[in-house]
């Protein structure tokens, strides 16, 4: 009796936890100037290159994002993107890699 009485427990607790958003930051880079051509977005938590260097978005929703002037994030941090603030740039950014802390 025990075990049956656990089950709807369990499924509960699952759709529960299933059924609240997950937000996570998301940096926007724009193959062109003025966030124009293809896009990609990088929101998965540690390291990532950037493929486009045109223009950027970033949107913080609660993890920040430090910038590298290298691919794979090698080298000093160049500059750190706020967990709490949007941020935007239309011209040509340098950055070639970002690890979003989690």
């Amino acid at each position: 009796m025990k075990r049956l009485a656990l089950v709807p427990v369990i499924s509960a607790a699952m759709i529960a936890l299933m059924g609240t958003a997950a937000y996570a930051s998301q940096y926007v880079a724009y193959e062109g100037p003025a966030f124009t051509g293809r896009s990609v977005v990088i929101d998965r938590c540690g390291p990532s290159d950037i493929p486009f260097h045109g223009s950027y978005k970033w949107y913080g929703d609660g993890q920040s994002g430090r910038m590298y002037n290298q691919p794979g994030t090698h080298g000093v941090m160049h500059f750190e993107l706020a967990s709490n603030r949007y941020a935007e740039q239309r011209t040509p950014v340098g950055w070639q890699s970002i690890f979003i802390v989690c």
